[in-house]
């Protein structure tokens, strides 16, 4: 039977990462933190450690290479996913959680303690409410809105020159079209031991 450690370690070669052990290590840390809170905080659909491992921890690891410039805004963020496992993985990146569910955010405030995560702030407020200091510059989010939603939402909060990354399960049929990007692209991505198809739609503003 394979051990998380074993299947991090292996989907981390398959996807060309360079993990140090700390980064390792508090990956792993922030999977027990999520199976501890879970029965009490509803945070995912799973508990099954390598189910979870590849739903969640594997599918944000997946896009570490489009998430570069910060500021970096995860917005509904639930458990701190694709937010958290970006920030262990790329420390030099300022990432902000946004959620409008208080236990949701109470669970991701705890895990930024007991890990250490000093480039990772908290917010709990919808996005319509959201007013940060400095507009960010990559804007990332998992299962938020339909996509067409997500674009309207989302486009006065990310900078000018700035990208948004919509993580979605299948490609959309047909790529939207809005004047205030200036490209719309789909690209799929593959994470190690999911079988089912996981695709990005970048907004380039």
């Amino acid at each position: 039977m394979s051990q998380p450690l074993d299947v991090l370690l292996s989907a981390a070669t398959a996807l060309d990462l360079s993990l140090t052990t700390e980064q390792v290590h508090r990956l792993l840390a922030y999977q027990q933190l999520i199976q501890k809170w879970n029965g009490a905080y509803n945070l995912v659909g799973t508990s099954n450690d390598i189910e979870l491992l590849q739903k969640h921890l594997l599918d944000s690891l997946s896009v570490m290479s489009d998430i570069e410039h910060a500021p970096v805004l995860d917005v509904g963020s639930g458990a701190g996913i694709p937010g958290i496992p970006l920030a262990i993985c790329k420390p030099e990146l300022a990432i902000t959680l946004l959620d409008s569910n208080g236990k949701k955010t109470r669970f991701m405030r705890q895990v930024v303690i007991e890990l250490g995560l000093s480039n990772v702030q908290v917010e709990q407020t919808r996005i319509e409410q959201y007013q940060p200091q400095q507009a960010p510059q990559t804007v990332v989010c998992r299962a938020f809105a339909p996509t067409e939603k997500a674009l309207k939402l989302l486009q006065p909060v990310v900078a000018q020159g700035g990208v948004i990354v919509l993580m979605l399960g299948q490609a959309p049929k047909q790529l939207p079209t809005s004047p205030a990007f200036s490209e719309i692209i789909s690209k799929q991505v593959n994470v190690p031991g999911l079988a089912s198809e996981r695709n990005l739609l970048l907004a380039y503003k």
